[in-house]
């Protein structure tokens, strides 16, 4: 198998593995801006808490779970959701049928 095949093949493997669980929000490539990070923080895409989560330093996360302010699954969960929007956004056109 030609290394092309494989890697489609493991990118859709991947886009279905992570649309499992989430369903990201999809932009045109070329209306992507420069900066990602604040793009995807500004998108709407996660809830107040989870912003929260994502943009909270490690010590903060730790404090805030060991103080049950958060548990470590909303933890877990707001980074996954985050990492399955970063998959969408640096790889756009992976997810495209």
């Amino acid at each position: 198998m030609a290394y092309e095949q494989a890697s489609a093949i493991a990118r859709k493997r991947r886009a279905a593995s992570i649309a499992a669980f989430y369903t990201t929000p999809q932009w045109p490539e070329a209306e992507l801006p420069a900066n990602l990070t604040d793009f995807s923080l500004k998108s709407g895409y996660y809830t107040a808490d989870e912003l929260a989560i994502v943009q909270s330093e490690a010590d903060v996360i730790l404090d805030k779970i060991k103080t049950k302010k958060w548990t470590s699954l909303e933890v877990a969960k707001a980074f996954c959701k985050a990492s399955a929007l970063a998959q969408e956004l640096v790889n756009p056109n992976d997810n495209a049928s």
